[in-house]
């Protein structure tokens, strides 16, 4: 076990991450929310250079638009009731077909519960679940538009894409509208952290802490794909994770006690669905898109 932080690199990594929040706010567009769940950008804001491969780091749609050319309606993406396990555990069993295909309908779905069990967890995980929001959008932009058909399933959607060259494997091209491939990446990455993590707390002691367990699922998962500033700031957020008692009082919500093995299941299902989607990206040599 490493020796404890000295009081100087706790203000350090507070700092800097308080520096960074600032910074992040001067940037954010004038926007209500429901353009950013939908991923609407100002017309003034300019494009921004290509090649940044955080998680945390927002691509920049259009508007959504029908076949017809019209604005799609909004999509409730988490919905009034509160986070509840047993859904986003059905809802990413029911994204994997018989066929092992992963169905995107219902693969955003399941993503919506996670976000709502991330907020939930409190700020910690608060800019991660607000990029969720936005990943999400994108991708239902390209289910609602002309070429929906191609986007029911990430294995059309990567033939589809692979194919017209949408996907941009060095650069996205200027004005073309976001890669589905390259938003979802962005989610399955995240996948990987959260199914470690739930892993981790599914299997813990009562004495271990979730901050830890969480930090270390981060390091393993997400952490090579962020730079050093964004890797304290997150580390010095995840202090702030509730303890294993709040958790499991979280996650349990009027379940039965037995939430350790409901924990475990639901991380199954999520695994079956992470190795999926990693084939897929392996066999396209996606893994590692910008």
């Amino acid at each position: 076990m490493g020796a404890a932080p000295r009081p100087c690199q706790l203000l350090l990594l507070l700092g800097v991450f308080l520096l960074l929040l600032f910074l992040a706010s001067r940037n954010l567009p004038k926007l209500p929310l429901t353009a950013c769940v939908h991923g609407q950008t100002p017309p003034e804001e300019e494009e921004e250079e290509e090649g940044e491969e955080s998680f945390l780091v927002p691509l920049q749609p259009g508007p959504a638009l029908t076949p017809s050319g019209t604005p799609t309606a909004p999509l409730p993406l988490l919905g009034e009731e509160e986070f509840d396990l047993r859904r986003l555990q059905r809802a990413f069993s029911a994204s994997l077909s018989p066929q092992s295909e992963i169905l995107l309908r219902e693969y955003l779905q399941g993503w919506r519960q996670l976000i709502k069990l991330m907020e939930a967890l409190g700020t910690a995980f608060g800019l991660i679940s607000r990029e969720a929001v936005s990943k999400i959008g994108i991708l239902q932009q390209h289910q609602e538009g002309p070429h929906s058909l191609h986007y029911r399933t990430v294995q059309s959607m990567a033939a589809f894409e692979v194919a017209s060259g949408l996907v941009g494997f060095h650069s996205l091209p200027a004005r073309q509208p976001p890669s589905g491939c390259r938003t979802l990446l962005r989610l399955h990455r995240a996948l990987k952290w959260l199914e470690l993590f739930l892993h981790k707390l599914g299997t813990s002691q009562t004495d271990e802490q979730p901050s830890r367990m969480c930090a270390e699922a981060y390091r393993m998962a997400l952490a090579p794909y962020h730079s050093w500033w964004v890797q304290r700031a997150v580390s010095l957020a995840f202090l702030a994770v509730p303890s294993r008692q709040e958790l499991y009082r979280i996650i349990r919500r009027g379940q039965k006690p037995a939430a350790g093995a409901l924990v475990l299941a639901t991380v199954e299902s999520l695994g079956r669905v992470y190795n999926v989607t990693q084939g897929v990206y392996s066999a396209h040599g996606m893994l590692e898109l910008p």
